[in-house]
Order: structure tokens, then sequence, then C-alpha cells
């Protein structure tokens, strides 16, 4: 069931034309138009949430955030709209595929979840903190693998502020950068990539810490 609907979800967005916003260009189109609309500000967060809630990439909405509201409300609502949406995922995949999960596992399932108590909250801040795993991805496979509620969603609102920080401020010039040849749009592409290598980092820093913190 899990299965359908994403597919599902995936194949109306195409049809209704959904996915064209992937394309950087009618994104930026997009975006001018929507500066200045009213109720814009939740209408964007509900759509950001369903969005991320479906599996859908959510990089686009992030940049129209900063694009259109700028730093500090476009930071607010992505964060809002990306939590949200997370939360969604994840209520889905355990609805829909954690049941499957137990049978697959069998007599390991129990392990599991106490394994997901155990650690489930340090292990996903991590993973949000660096992105080596999609976002959707690491959204359903946390439901799936029964990583407490209250975690997860203290987990990802904290984990991925940072990073929705640094793509919302940069937004402009992330969109301006993959449409235009523009020096200084492609200097702060740069510093944005170069900022999220630096928070890539910081979990084993904040380890290295606490190890010199806790040694005689």
């Amino acid at each position: 069931m899990l299965a359908v609907v994403l597919v599902g979800a995936y194949i109306v967005a195409r049809v209704t034309g959904v996915t064209r916003y992937t394309d950087l260009h009618t994104l930026s189109t997009a975006v001018h138009r929507a500066r200045g609309a009213p109720g814009a500000a939740p209408l964007f967060v509900a759509i950001y949430a369903i969005v991320a809630a479906l599996g859908l990439p959510g990089l686009p909405a992030t940049l129209a955030g900063g694009a259109i509201f700028g730093f500090a409300l476009g930071t607010l609502l992505n964060w809002l709209g990306a939590t949200i949406g997370a939360t969604g995922a994840y209520l889905l995949a355990r609805a829909l595929g954690r049941d499957a999960i137990a049978r697959l596992l069998g007599a390991r399932a129990p392990s599991l979840d106490r394994l997901a108590s155990a650690h489930g909250f340090a292990t996903l801040l991590r993973l949000r903190l660096i992105p080596v795993v999609p976002f959707n991805v690491l959204n359903f496979g946390a439901g799936l693998a029964g990583i407490p509620l209250r975690s997860y969603v203290l987990a990802t609102a904290i984990g991925i502020l940072p990073g929705t920080a640094v793509y919302t401020y940069f937004a402009e010039a992330l969109l301006a950068g993959a449409t235009t040849a523009k020096r200084e749009a492609l200097l702060r592409v740069a510093i944005a990539g170069g900022l999220l290598i630096v928070l890539s980092f910081l979990p084993a820093l904040v380890r290295h810490e606490r190890r010199r913190a806790t040694s005689p």
C-alpha cells in the first residue's frame, strides 16, 4: 500500500505538471509570479508539507521559499513545511508499511524496536545534519524502523534547521546561478556548498570535544 500511494502521488504530480518545478528555469518564473500574492505564506507551508509527505522533491520548494519570502521568514516557513511534511511521511510509512516490516523480520522485530528506541534520536540527528541519506528516504525509513514519534520529530526539527537556513539564504543566488552565468551568483553557490560541507563535520567535532572534556 505504501508503494502504491507513493507511485500514485508521483504519477499525479507528473500528469498535473507539478514535476515541472524541478526545472530551475520554470521555478524561477513561478517565484516571480508568487511574490506578493495574498495568503502566500500558509499556502506555501501546506504545499511544502504535502510535497514532503508524499516523497516528492523538496529542494525546489526550499529554494522557492527563500526567494519569495526572504531569509528570516523563508527559513521559518521552509522549516515548518519540511518538518510537518517529514512527520507526515513518517506516519504514512508507519501506518502502511510497519506491519510488513515486522512480518519480514519475524522474531528479530522486537530487537529493531529496542535499538530504534535507544539510539533513534542520536542516529537520526546525525543523519539529518549530514546529508548522506536523501531526505525522503530517511523520512520513510524512520517510520518503517519504528523510531519513536517524539524522537523523530525532535531530531528532524533540530537536524534540518542548519541546512534549511543555508539553502534559504542562498536561494536567490542558487536560482540565478543555475539560470545565468553571473560571477557573483556562482560565487554564492560555491559558498553555500562550502557551508553545507562544514555542517557535515559538525557531529564529529561535537564528539571530539566531548571526548576531550571527559578524558583525564
